[in-house]
């Protein structure tokens, strides 16, 4: 693939993914399944993952994510330029077993496992009991701010992309509120 037929295959994905969120954004959780995935996107933010996921030491915080590097700024930016809000990309892992691992955010949060898959439990706010789901490498899991999510590997630890933006109506930017109702869907 040449880099233009690339940057288009990324633009495609997050037009699955801000399509998807048109709908559900600030509303409740929702499950994306694009209908591509980028020619080795994934894969090679995987390997980014991990390398960067290993130099951190282990500490007492096992929930921590690890910001990404450029090689997630494609589709974190198409994403922004989709939502019309700032992304954050950072990289965590699904650990094996249950409980797993909560994902803590001060946004909406986007979940893509990038190598393998992960089992999650979403936690609606004033319900006793979880949404249950297992993703894919490549899917994507809406999770808006007010609800928790944890996260584990089914048998093995699980890489993830875990993309953070602002809640419809929070401010994005000092001064500046994001309209919640303005989705873009990005240019070809």
């Amino acid at each position: 693939m040449h880099n233009a037929d690339v940057r288009d295959a990324v633009r495609s994905y997050a037009a699955d993914i801000a399509l998807t969120l048109s709908v559900h954004r600030g509303v409740g959780p929702a499950l994306v399944w694009p209908d591509t995935e980028p020619s080795g996107l994934l894969d090679g933010l995987a390997t980014h993952a991990a390398a960067r996921l290993a130099a951190v030491p282990p500490g007492p915080s096992p929930a921590a994510l690890v910001p990404a590097g450029p090689e997630a700024g494609p589709l974190s930016g198409f994403l922004g330029e989709a939502l019309d809000c700032a992304m954050t990309a950072r990289y965590g892992y699904a650990p094996p077993g249950v409980p797993g691992r909560e994902l803590l955010a001060d946004g909406d949060l986007l979940v893509i496992p990038v190598d393998r898959g992960c089992d999650c439990s979403v936690h609606p706010p004033a319900r006793p009991d979880p949404l249950r789901m297992r993703l894919l490498k490549g899917e994507v899991l809406y999770v808006p701010q007010d609800f928790a999510v944890r996260v584990s590997g089914r048998h093995a630890s699980s890489p993830l992309l875990v993309i953070t933006f602002p809640s419809p109506g929070v401010p994005d930017v000092p001064g500046v509120r994001s309209s919640g109702s303005r989705i873009r869907t990005p240019a070809p």
